[in-house]
């Protein structure tokens, strides 16, 4: 009996599924890689579904990659966001710190020099302040931004505006201030910025800056030492 050859069988070419293909692509982009589980486990249940397609590898990856980035991205958008907050928070911080005589919290929220500032001598700062202003009852950064200050600000420097609340025997008041910060080297995080003074606008028009260090000029008006801008 003569046997004919059979046929070359004809290889079956199994497509790549798309949606593993996007999987794995969003996986490495900023905001892709939030996309990349879902696209990935849509992409695995497809395969089941339909054994002539292949990807299962890229939408593994996908779920792996897209997963980390992920929370990469959250955890790093999480710290953004509450270093900013302690940021906006920090001049209440300081200032409560100081009315209560804390100069180890004090000094956490100060750049230099009022980051090595005594217990004594904080108080001996903060004692006129108190006679003057009453008692420290927070701090709200303002929704305007500051004025122009009269003069070009050292590099480092940056403002805000703030509202501060006092209270005294007579009821509450609240007083415009300025608040300086030092800004950070290029090599340091927002977390690192710290203040390096506050300047009180009263409403009578006289300027108190805190730390009193941090007044460039002695005041030439007859006014009190705390009671003049830094020139």
């Amino acid at each position: 009996m003569i046997h004919e050859p059979e046929p070359d069988s004809v290889p079956v070419v199994r497509r790549l599924s798309p949606l593993a293909m996007a999987s794995i692509a969003t996986s490495v982009l900023p905001v892709g890689s939030l996309l990349a589980p879902i696209l990935g486990i849509a992409a695995l249940l497809q395969l089941r579904r339909r054994p002539g397609l292949r990807g299962a590898a890229g939408a593994w990856g996908g779920v792996v990659i897209g997963t980390a980035a992920s929370a990469l991205m959250v955890g790093g958008a999480y710290w953004m966001y509450r270093s900013l907050q302690q940021l906006a928070d920090r001049p209440g911080t300081a200032l409560a710190a100081a009315w209560a005589g804390e100069a180890e919290l004090f000094r956490a929220q100060m750049a230099a020099p009022a980051n090595e500032v005594t217990a004594p001598r904080l108080e001996a700062w903060v004692a006129p302040l108190k006679a003057q202003l009453g008692t420290f009852a927070g701090a709200t950064m303002g929704t305007a931004p500051p004025p122009a200050p009269p003069e070009l600000l050292p590099e480092r420097e940056m403002r805000a505006a703030y509202v501060c609340r006092f209270g005294a025997a007579g009821g509450t008041r609240d007083i415009q201030t300025i608040v300086v910060f030092e800004r950070p080297l290029a090599t340091e995080s927002v977390a690192a910025i710290r203040i390096r003074r506050f300047e009180f606008e009263l409403p009578d028009g006289a300027r108190i800056v805190f730390p009193p260090d941090e007044q460039r000029d002695a005041p030439s008006d007859g006014r009190t030492a705390g009671d003049e801008p830094r020139r």
